[in-house]
């Protein structure tokens, strides 16, 4: 009986979970358009490996960082920028006149120019000696294979030719083959010492290069974590502004930034408040500073134009309809 009364809980959550509207709603081809022209365009230029042991990895990285990019950003198709470069030579030249020039044909606010390295760590043998518990041993050996890509790139300003973001980013990830477990710890003893010998080397050696010929999968989502890392910088450098449409109670409330500006469950939005103008007796110059009015964290995206934010009570409080909100 009981059996069957956890079978239909499990039944009716799964009915539940089924049926409940989703955290993000894709936006519509139309919604997509309308936000177009309040973002910012960026074109991908080049995605170097010039130096990387391993070959292959500027499409991943390519691809990366498009997903990075998309949806706060507007694109440059890539076709249309290999073909601008072709046609005008503009890898012959590396100069501010460059940058404004290839900008303006690209039709785009910012060019960035990146560089891929990969490589893959030397594998190694790992173990696991466990305590024994009522006589009994436990212990594992294994192989692990790890892989590293380091991703750099640089954001250049067209209308100024300054570098307006550079950073370096490092993403890792390894995979274990070959796992043994044993329950006679003499056994193991044995199998870890042959395992140190030059044989086993000599093996890991080979499944080295057999990964390296096949641009494993390790690579591949030791790059995926690079250029994920990039995603927080370039929001926080590059931020995107909202209005509250409308205070929803006492801590959700209504922005008008949704999943066609590429937000998602879980980001931060932030409305800032600003203080009395300064004026700096040294320089002359008058700065308006400005401090956190409210912290926000988005828990629903409800369309491609929209989306519902929540904060503490103290936040919501102070916060009025027509408010500025920045994703950063």
């Amino acid at each position: 009986m009981k059996v069957l009364k956890f079978v239909c809980c499990v039944v009716v959550l799964a009915l539940l979970w089924g049926c409940a509207p989703p955290l993000i709603v894709a936006p519509t081809k139309e919604e997509l358009d309308a936000v177009r022209r309040f973002k910012e365009t960026v074109a991908i230029i080049e995605i170097s490996e010039k130096g990387s042991p391993v070959k292959g990895v500027s499409e991943s990285a390519f691809s990366g960082l498009e997903n990075a990019l998309a949806g706060h950003f507007n694109l440059v198709e890539r076709e249309k920028v290999l073909k601008v470069m072709a046609e005008r030579k503009f890898a012959e030249r590396d100069d501010v006149e460059r940058y404004t020039e290839l900008g303006k044909l690209l039709g785009a606010d910012y060019l960035l120019f990146g560089s891929a390295m990969a490589f893959f760590n030397r594998p190694e043998i790992k173990h696991y000696k466990g305590k024994k518990k009522d006589g009994k041993f436990t212990g594992s050996i294994w192989k692990e294979l790890k892989g590293t890509c380091e991703l750099n790139i640089k954001i250049v300003d067209v209308g100024s030719g300054i570098v307006r973001y550079a950073d370096k980013k490092v993403g890792e990830m390894s995979r274990e083959e070959g796992k043994k477990h044993y329950n006679d710890e003499e056994e193991f003893n044995e199998a870890l010492d042959i395992a140190t010998k030059t044989d086993i080397i000599i093996e890991l050696a080979n499944i080295f290069v057999r990964l390296r010929k096949e641009n494993s999968r390790i690579l591949s989502q030791a790059m995926e974590k690079a250029t994920e890392k990039f995603k927080d910088d370039l929001r926080n450098e590059f931020a995107q502004t909202g209005q509250v449409l409308q205070i929803l109670s006492e801590k959700e409330v209504v922005i008008n930034l949704g999943s066609a500006y590429g937000i998602k469950p879980g980001d931060k939005l932030i409305i800032w408040e600003e203080l009395a103008p300064i004026r700096d007796p040294k320089t002359g110059v008058v700065t308006v500073p400005k401090r956190k009015k409210a912290i926000l964290k988005v828990k629903k995206v409800t369309s491609g134009l929209s989306c519902i934010a929540r904060g503490k009570r103290k936040y919501i409080r102070v916060i009025r309809v027509g408010d500025t909100v920045f994703t950063h």
